[in-house]
């Protein structure tokens, strides 16, 4: 028998190893499938359930006057990766929806709506990304279709700096990095647009600290009478 201090006694061949984590890798796999589809079939009808109360959620937005760029402007990560010209162009946008389409392959499908502005002509820009394990990946996008008397500044803006920003991820959807802005839409400013709408600063800074000094780069959205309170039945989260 071999010592007691020699490890070759105890330690299982290679091939031994690699056949029997192969045997393990293939009993897993039916009970993977099962599990995603049982997972999937579940965010359907949860879907299902959320789908009038996010119905009734746009037709409350729309009425309220600034409500997405003030959403986009109030997290922190969007709000630094945008310009002012970046929030002026959202202050023309009416409405945003994600939709998580489960045939034939998984996919997040998001769409922004717009009024008439002087940037661009598209009503709808509609992104979609593929999504795995690994994340979002760009797939199928609406080109955008700038006016003639700003399409030499989106030229410009895009070559200028091309860094990851939320012009380049509006204007170019295969751009590198882009699926982070991507997620951050659609996990978090889509499911809860009210908790960044209320928030005082993106910062977390509290306004008005010094006695009669109006807090910097601070957005003002003005409201009728009929537009208040803002209140719908879903949460979000």
């Amino acid at each position: 028998p071999k010592p007691c201090g020699s490890l070759g006694a105890w330690l299982p061949s290679a091939s031994t190893s690699g056949a029997d984590e192969q045997a393990l890798q293939f009993e897993l796999e039916p009970v993977n499938k099962q599990a995603s589809q049982a997972f999937s079939r579940l965010k359907l009808r949860t879907w299902q359930r959320r789908k009038p109360h996010l119905e009734q959620r746009s037709t409350t937005i729309q009425g309220i006057s600034g409500f997405w760029v003030k959403v986009f402007v109030n997290h922190p990560q969007m709000l630094a990766m945008m310009s002012d010209q970046d929030k002026d162009m959202l202050r023309y946008m009416t409405n945003l929806k994600v939709e998580e389409l489960r045939q034939p392959t998984d996919c997040c499908k998001i769409m922004l709506f717009f009024r008439k502005n002087p940037y661009f002509l598209n009503e709808v820009i509609v992104k979609e990304y593929l999504v795995n394990l690994n994340g979002y990946k760009a797939c199928r996008f609406t080109p955008i279709q700038w006016k003639q008397g700003f399409e030499r500044e989106a030229y410009r803006r895009r070559h200028r700096n091309s860094g990851l920003n939320f012009f380049n991820w509006f204007s170019d959807h295969n751009f590198a990095g882009s699926s982070g802005i991507a997620e951050i839409i659609s996990k978090d400013l889509w499911p809860n647009p009210l908790h960044y709408y209320l928030r005082r600063k993106a910062l977390g800074e509290v306004p008005g600290r010094r006695t009669g000094e109006e807090p910097r780069n601070r957005l003002v959205v003005k409201h009728t009478e009929r537009e208040r309170p803002v209140t719908w039945s879903h949460t979000g989260r």
